[in-house]
C-alpha cells in the first residue's frame, strides 16, 4: 500500500538549500518520510536529467513522489533542460511526454498531470502509469481549485484502485489553521466518494517571507500550526490516514527578480516553530546571531543531526558552518525535516542514527 509506514510527506522544490538539507540527515530519518519533489531544471545543467541525478543523491534508494514545479519560469528557450521541462507541460495524448520521463526513472511515483485533461484522458494516464509498476499520487491544489476537479474525481472514483495517494495544497499561507475549513469541506465533499483507505496528505506552508521586522537581542519566536490543522481534519473527516504535510520550512518559488542579500541570521526549528537570530541595528553577523540560538532557552543541542552542527560550528567560526543565507536555510530545512519525520516519539539516541553528519 502506498505510504504504508510513513507519516511525513514534505514537498520539497528542488533548490540547493533543500536539497542539501535533506542529503543531510541520516537514512533513519529519510526511511521514515516520503518526499513529493517539484520537478524543474536544475542550475545550470544541460540536461532535464540532472536534477533527477541530485534528487536521488539526496534521498537514494528510496521511492518518491514527484510532480513538474508549475511555479518554475523558463527564462531561456535555447536552454536543452528547459526546453524539456517545456515539453512535459504539454498535455498531448494524456501527457505521453510525462509517462515517458516517469518510465526512465523507477523510484519516482509521478503526481498525476490534469491540467487541461478530460476525464478519459486522465484515467489513460493513470492506466499508462499503473502500466509501469508504479504508485502513483493526485496532488490538488486548494487554491484555486483546478477548473476540472469534477473530472479528475471522475476518472480516480471510476478506476475504483486504492494504489495511490492524494496531496491538498494549501501553499503558503499566514495561518495554516485558516484552511481547515477548505480541507475539510473538500474531504467531506468532492472526496467523499473516493476509497476511505486511500491516504490523504495535508500540506501547506507558514514561513515568513520577509524577515525585515526581526530585529531583537535574543531570537524571535514564528509559531507553526501545521500539526493542528492536521488533527483537526483527521478528526473531522471519514478517512482512514490523514498525514501530515509541509514545505520543510521552505515555501513555493516567487516570481525573480533582483533582491538584495539577506542580512546575516540564523534560523532554527523547534516541533511546532522557528526560532529567527537576527539584529540589524547591532549588526550581527552568522557568528552572532548562531551565539544567540545555542544560547537561548530553545536550544536543545543533542540531535545529533548535520543542522545542529552547522550552527554550533558558526559559534566558534562561521566559515566552519554557516557563512552563507543558503547554508542558514539548509540547516533549518535540515532540523526541520528531521524533526518533523520524528514528531511524537520517543528521544533518539544519537548513536543509534546510522549516519554520522559530514562537511
Amino acid at each position: 500500500m502506498v505510504l504504508e509506514g510513513i507519516e511525513y510527506v514534505p514537498t520539497l522544490a528542488v533548490r540547493a538549500s533543500e536539497m542539501t538539507g535533506l542529503e543531510f540527515l541520516p537514512g533513519a530519518t529519510k526511511d521514515r518520510m516520503t518526499p513529493c519533489f517539484l520537478l524543474a531544471p536544475w542550475a545550470n545543467s544541460k540536461s532535464l536529467s540532472r536534477t533527477i541525478t541530485r534528487i536521488e543523491r539526496a534521498f537514494p534508494h528510496r521511492p518518491y513522489f514527484l510532480d513538474l514545479d508549475r511555479d518554475y519560469e523558463i527564462t531561456n528557450d535555447q536552454s536543452v533542460a528547459q526546453q524539456e521541462y517545456s515539453a512535459l507541460l504539454d498535455p498531448s495524448d494524456a501527457c505521453a511526454n510525462w509517462v515517458g520521463f516517469v518510465a526512465q526513472h523507477e523510484q519516482i511515483m509521478p503526481c498525476i498531470q490534469a491540467v487541461g485533461l478530460s476525464e478519459a484522458e486522465i484515467r489513460r494516464q493513470m492506466l499508462a502509469v499503473r502500466g509501469l509498476g508504479r504508485s502513483y499520487c493526485f496532488r490538488i491544489m486548494i487554491d484555486p481549485l483546478p477548473i476540472n476537479l469534477d473530472q479528475i474525481i471522475g476518472a480516480i472514483n471510476a478506476e475504483g484502485t486504492a494504489d495511490f495517494a492524494i496531496i491538498l495544497e494549501g501553499g503558503w499561507t499566514n495561518d495554516a489553521l485558516s484552511l481547515a475549513a477548505r480541507f475539510t469541506g473538500l474531504i467531506r465533499n468532492a472526496l467523499a466518494e473516493i476509497n476511505p483507505v486511500v491516504p490523504v496528505v495535508c500540506s501547506c506552508t507558514s514561513i515568513p517571507r520577509i524577515f525585515t521586522d526581526f530585529n531583537d537581542d535574543a531570537p524571535a519566536l514564528v509559531p507553526f500550526t501545521n500539526r493542528t490543522l492536521v488533527e483537526q481534519i483527521a478528526r473531522n473527516s471519514n478517512r482512514e490516514r490523514v498525514i501530515y504535510g509541509d514545505w520543510g520550512s521552505t515555501r513555493p518559488r516567487e516570481p525573480s527578480g533582483f533582491a538584495n542579500r539577506p542580512l546575516d541570521r540564523i534560523d532554527y526549528p523547534t516541533d511546532s516553530a522557528w526560532y529567527i537570530a537576527r539584529n540589524k541595528d547591532d549588526e550581527w553577523d552568522f557568528r552572532d546571531a548562531a551565539l544567540a540560538v545555542v544560547n537561548g532557552a530553545e536550544w536543545d543541542g543533542n540531535l545529533g543531526i548535520w543542522g545542529e552542527e552547522m550552527i554550533r560550528n558558526t559559534t566558534v567560526n562561521a566559515e566552519l558552518g554557516v557563512d552563507t543565507p543558503q547554508k542558514n536555510v539548509a540547516a533549518r530545512v535540515n532540523i526541520h525535516l528531521h524533526r518533523q519525520a520524528f514528531f511524537g516519539q520517543p528521544r533518539i539516541d544519537p548513536q543509534s542514527l546510522d549516519e554520522d553528519w559530514q562537511d
